[in-house]
């Protein structure tokens, strides 16, 4: 991997870093969902039917209240559990100490085991997973089920900069769609953009070229069987602001629009995680060029482990 060619105070003088349209959406007091910190006043989350799950906010135990699925009560004096419908619900929490309000989409997944005998789920072709993980490692495990992606939850905000259409396999087979979605992806994402906004340049959102893929069109394309995108832990994005043209931006400032701008974007990304800002969302990062097909773009996943290419 190269070097990043500029650096942050040159390319801030490049382009300005005024903040214009994104909004990080941070919250005075984070969640903590099932033990992972969410530190947005709005996010998603993916249960099975009837699945419990536990939502505090940090440092004030049960200082907070909820309204979800018609219920109303007090973070931490009961357990929470998901619907036995799949579908969306949205969670409203309020703490009583301090005036952020916050949202959790909660999708209620379809369960895999109501696939077809030739794997697809309301005529949307799913593809089989392989019977093992690959070596072993939970995370290449199946996915238990399915978001249901819908015309009227399309636009759904899954963090504050990101929608779950954004995601969708590149299938034109109509509604409704399924979609697998890591929580710590989208994390990744938001850490990533607010990096950008806070020290090299206005970016309102990514890219994304690629979100999930089920295993029938990434077989379709070609692709490896286990890539991360099959289990919803991986984005192939670029960033389009300045202009938005449909390709990457002019990244390292030397006029042209090519490959060099992906090296510089893996390479900032890169020097992120070798500083430890990701925590344990660690993963893949690779570099792509142009073709005829599309402009160049970079590649992250939350794999659990270090990979570049």
């Amino acid at each position: 991997m190269c070097a990043m060619k500029l650096s942050v105070s040159v390319i801030c003088l490049l382009f300005s870093c005024a903040v214009m349209g994104w909004d990080a959406q941070r919250a005075s007091v984070p969640l903590i969902v099932d033990g992972r910190a969410v530190p947005y006043k709005v996010f998603a989350i993916y249960l099975m039917p009837g699945q419990s799950f536990d939502v505090q906010l940090q440092g004030q135990e049960s200082q907070g209240r909820y309204v979800f699925a018609g219920q109303e009560g007090q973070l931490g004096t009961s357990q929470l559990v998901a619907p036995m419908k799949s579908g969306l619900y949205v969670m409203d929490i309020q703490s009583e100490l301090e005036s952020d309000a916050r949202r959790l989409n909660v999708f209620v997944m379809v369960p895999a085991t109501q696939q077809t005998s030739d794997y697809k789920l309301n005529g949307y072709r799913i593809g089989a997973y392989p019977a093992l993980p690959y070596k072993g490692l939970d995370a290449y495990k199946a996915p238990p089920g399915f978001v249901e992606v819908t015309q009227e939850n399309l636009n759904t905000l899954v963090s504050p900069n990101f929608r779950i259409r954004q995601f969708l396999a590149k299938q034109d087979q109509g509604f409704p769609k399924y979609v697998v979605l890591k929580a710590n992806l989208l994390l990744k994402l938001e850490n990533i953009l607010a990096s950008m906004n806070r020290n090299v340049k206005p970016v309102e959102s990514f890219t994304i070229m690629s979100g999930y893929r089920t295993p029938w069109y990434n077989r379709a394309i070609g692709n490896v069987p286990n890539s991360r995108h099959v289990f919803g832990g991986a984005a192939d994005f670029y960033i389009d602001d300045q202009p938005k043209d449909g390709q990457m931006d002019d990244m390292n400032g030397d006029g042209k629009f090519d490959k060099k701008d992906a090296q510089w974007l893996a390479a900032y990304i890169n020097d992120m995680s070798q500083r430890g800002e990701f925590g344990r969302r660690v993963g893949g990062i690779g570099i792509y060029g142009s073709n005829s097909a599309h402009g160049p773009f970079v590649h992250v996943d939350v794999r659990g482990s270090r990979a570049r290419w």
